[in-house]
C-alpha cells in the first residue's frame, strides 16, 4: 500500500474519482485537497469535486450552494460527478436558485410585513425556475440527493408558498383579500399533482362570516377575527332569529365570538386568576408566619 504522501497529485486524484463513484465523499474530499495542495494537472477539476462534496455533505446549507456556483463559473468543459453529467453554466445556475430558495425559506413571517416580503421572494424564485429551467430535470437535486423535479414543478412549489405567505400577511386586514390568493396557491399545489386539503381547509375558514354572539358584530375570518367558544346553548336561546349571520355553529356545542370581545374576556379572566392567585399567595404566607411562630415559642417554651 503506497501512502498518499508519496503519491502524485495526479494519482490522488484519480483516486478520488473512483472514491466519488462509491459514493464515499468524505474520503474524495481529502484526496481532492491533496491533489489541489500538489499542484495536479487537474486541480481546478478537484476544487469543483470538493465544492460538490461539500453541498452533498451540508445539503440544507444555501452558502454551499453559491460557493459551487462560483467555482463552476470558472468551468470551460462538462464533467462527470460520479454517474452525472455536469454542464457547469447549466447547474452553476440550478445552485443559485437553490440557494435563493432556501434563503426565502429562512426569512422570518411572523409580521404581515415580513409574511408579504417573504411571499413575494418565493414568487420571484419560482418564475426564475419557469423561465431559466422550464420543462427540464434539475441536475443538482440529483447530485446531492434531493427530490429531484423539473423547473415547472419547482415553479409551482415556490408559488404555492409564495401565495401562502402572502395571505398570511393579508389576513389581519382583509380575510376576504387572503382566501383570494390562498385559492392560487390551491390550484397550483393541485397542478403539481399534491393534496391540498389543508390549503381548501383554510380558504373555507378565511371565508366564513357570523355574527358574534356577545356584540352582535359581523365578521369575516375564523381562527384570526373571529373564534368558536364552547358554551352550554338552552333550546330556548336555539330558535333562529332568521339572520344570514349565524352565531353559533350547527352542534350549538360553542358560540362565535369576535376577537375583541374573546381577548377582552380572556384578559379579563387572566386579570381575576392572577387576583386570585396573589391573595392565595399571601394566605398561605400568612400561615406560613403563623406556623413559624408557633414553632419558635414551642421551642422556647422547651428551653
Amino acid at each position: 500500500m503506497v501512502l498518499s504522501v508519496f503519491k502524485s497529485g495526479d494519482e490522488l486524484f484519480n483516486q478520488g474519482i473512483d472514491l466519488v463513484k462509491r459514493k464515499e465523499y468524505a474520503k474524495a474530499r481529502r484526496n481532492f485537497e491533496k491533489t489541489i495542495e500538489k499542484g495536479g494537472r487537474e486541480a481546478a477539476l478537484a476544487r469543483a469535486y470538493v465544492d460538490i462534496i461539500d453541498a452533498c455533505l451540508d445539503r440544507d446549507n444555501p452558502g454551499k450552494y453559491n460557493k459551487l456556483a462560483s467555482t463552476l463559473d470558472q468551468m470551460k468543459e462538462d464533467f462527470e460527478f460520479g454517474l452525472t453529467e455536469i454542464n457547469p453554466p447549466r447547474v452553476a445556475l440550478e445552485c443559485r436558485l437553490l440557494a435563493e430558495r432556501m434563503e426565502a425559506g429562512r426569512m422570518p413571517g411572523g409580521t404581515p410585513a415580513q409574511a408579504e416580503a417573504k411571499g413575494n421572494r418565493f414568487l420571484d424564485v419560482a418564475r426564475k425556475y419557469q423561465a431559466m429551467i422550464g420543462n427540464e430535470t434539475i441536475k443538482i437535486s440529483e447530485i446531492v440527493g434531493i427530490p429531484v423535479n423539473t423547473g415547472i414543478k419547482e415553479a409551482l412549489y415556490a408559488q404555492t408558498v409564495g401565495y401562502e405567505n402572502l395571505a398570511l400577511g393579508a389576513v389581519a386586514a382583509d380575510p376576504k383579500r387572503a382566501a383570494e390568493l390562498l385559492q392560487n396557491a390551491y390550484a397550483c399545489r393541485k397542478q403539481a399533482g399534491e393534496d391540498a386539503q389543508y390549503i381548501l381547509n383554510t380558504i373555507n375558514a378565511y371565508s366564513k362570516s357570523v355574527k358574534c354572539w356577545i356584540c352582535g358584530r359581523p365578521s369575516t375570518g375564523e381562527g384570526v377575527h373571529f373564534l368558536a367558544m364552547p358554551s352550554d346553548i338552552s333550546p330556548f336561546m336555539k330558535k333562529s332569529d332568521d339572520d344570514i349571520l349565524k352565531s353559533t355553529p350547527a352542534d350549538y356545542n360553542s358560540v362565535y365570538v369576535c376577537r375583541p370581545c374573546y381577548s377582552a374576556i380572556s384578559r379579563r379572566s387572566d386579570d381575576i386568576a392572577r387576583q386570585y392567585h396573589e391573595r392565595a399567595m399571601q394566605e398561605m404566607r400568612a400561615m406560613e408566619a403563623r406556623l413559624q411562630a408557633q414553632i419558635s415559642s414551642m421551642a422556647m417554651m422547651r428551653r
